[in-house]
């Protein structure tokens, strides 16, 4: 099985009883957290390295195109309750390159301006991974290609801030069908370990439950 099939089935499965993302097509994303390797999808990665924002290569990308990332927990479960949701750990828009090697042109980049971002609200910033002691949490990035007529979609405004209510139950299909996003063009996972002595880091407003989720009034698709 080649790495993108293998991060692919996973990605399918991120939530079951939803239909899949079809088609899927695209390649292994290409990351790393600074000064580690570059990650081979189905890693393990030590939490304690995944502090900072992880570093996006550009082999295979086209240097005059515009990208975003989104980066999701699917294996959250709701204390008390044995609900399964997604928590949304990054998203970031207008990520470019120099097509002519000015700079550090092997990693994606931000760009300075907010492309057509009307909200202005072109991040929800990184949190690290955080997955409950002794527990096995998958953290899977998808980089996606961003048209020229991108906007953040009015509905989603609320998932900026880094709390649990803001980014627990993140539909990444209905983020896709809002943004008008085709398939990501690649994709990378890892596991996340943590072990008992390493320090706890919690999101900020502990107490989401099911009706934490945000109930969503988004339109699909251009208006008329």
């Amino acid at each position: 099985m080649s790495l993108w099939n293998f991060a692919a089935d996973h990605f399918l499965s991120l939530t079951p009883p939803s239909p899949p993302l079809i088609p899927l097509h695209g390649k292994q994303l290409q990351m790393r957290y600074p000064n580690q390797e570059w990650i081979y999808p189905g890693s393990t990665i030590d939490i304690r390295e995944t502090g900072r924002l992880p570093e996006i290569g550009t082999v295979g990308l086209d240097c005059n195109s515009r990208y975003l990332i989104v980066s999701l927990d699917p294996d959250v479960v709701l204390p008390g309750t044995g609900i399964q949701t997604i928590i949304l750990h990054w998203y970031q828009s207008n990520f470019t390159f120099s097509c002519n090697g000015a700079g550090d042109s092997g990693v994606l980049k931000p760009g300075d301006d907010h492309g057509g971002d009307k909200h202005d609200s072109n991040t929800a910033p990184y949190i690290p991974p955080q997955p409950p002691v002794g527990s096995h949490h998958r953290y899977v990035f998808l980089l996606f290609n961003q048209s020229q007529s991108y906007e953040f979609p009015d509905c989603f405004e609320h998932i900026p801030p880094q709390t649990k209510d803001a980014r627990s139950g993140f539909d990444i299909r209905e983020f896709m069908l809002v943004a008008e996003l085709d398939p990501p063009i690649a994709i990378n996972y890892f596991y996340g370990r943590h072990t008992a002595s390493h320090d706890e880091h919690t999101l900020p407003s502990s107490s989401v439950t099911q009706t934490s989720f945000k109930s969503l009034d988004c339109q699909i698709g251009p208006t008329s």
